[in-house]
């Protein structure tokens, strides 16, 4: 006889099992630690007289990075970024899966964003002034290296891992 959980439980209803390799929690002095970096780099070539570069260069990395990705799923996989939202947060800001997502898949969007991205700013080299390339190009890897170093950390397990981000942590799953 089904028990009453059983019953409730649809015959198509799909239930995942997933085991924790490995959780990287978002600690205060890792964020203070990231911040102080930006704040050094953009300490280094403050020009209080030339404010614009800096406040619009974070905002114009972040829209490119959205357009990137979303161009990226459109012309691989052809179709919308299904599981994926607009988030924002310390380490991770812009499109980000929901839920569980495949390590391979990350680490690679985040490998288009990075290389892509150095080629744009080195393109726009010859017409822009060097304050503007120095901050697109300060908080293009600003954004982009902590997200790196995650995917590092995950390595070992990126043929059958799954990446789970919140606002606390950064965790690795195995199927």
């Amino acid at each position: 006889m089904p028990t009453m959980q059983e019953s409730q439980l649809s015959k198509q209803s799909t239930i995942y099992s997933y085991t924790l390799a490995k959780r990287i929690y978002h600690s205060w002095y890792k964020i203070v630690l990231y911040l102080a970096i930006i704040l050094l780099a953009v300490s280094y070539k403050f020009d209080s007289s030339n404010l614009l570069p800096m406040l619009v260069s974070y905002p114009l990395v972040l829209i490119f990075h959205t357009l990137l990705i979303r161009a990226y799923f459109q012309f691989t996989i052809g179709m919308a970024m299904r599981g994926w939202s607009y988030r924002f947060g310390v380490f991770w800001a812009g499109f980000l899966p929901d839920g569980h997502a495949s390590i391979k898949l990350v680490n690679t969007v985040l490998q288009q964003l990075l290389w892509i991205g150095l080629a744009l700013i080195a393109l726009l080299y010859p017409w822009i002034p060097n304050s503007w390339l120095f901050y697109l190009l300060v908080f293009h890897c600003w954004m982009l290296m902590p997200r790196l170093w995650f995917m590092l950390r995950f390595r070992p397990y990126r043929k059958a891992g799954l990446v789970k981000i919140t606002s606390t942590d950064t965790s690795c799953y195995l199927q």
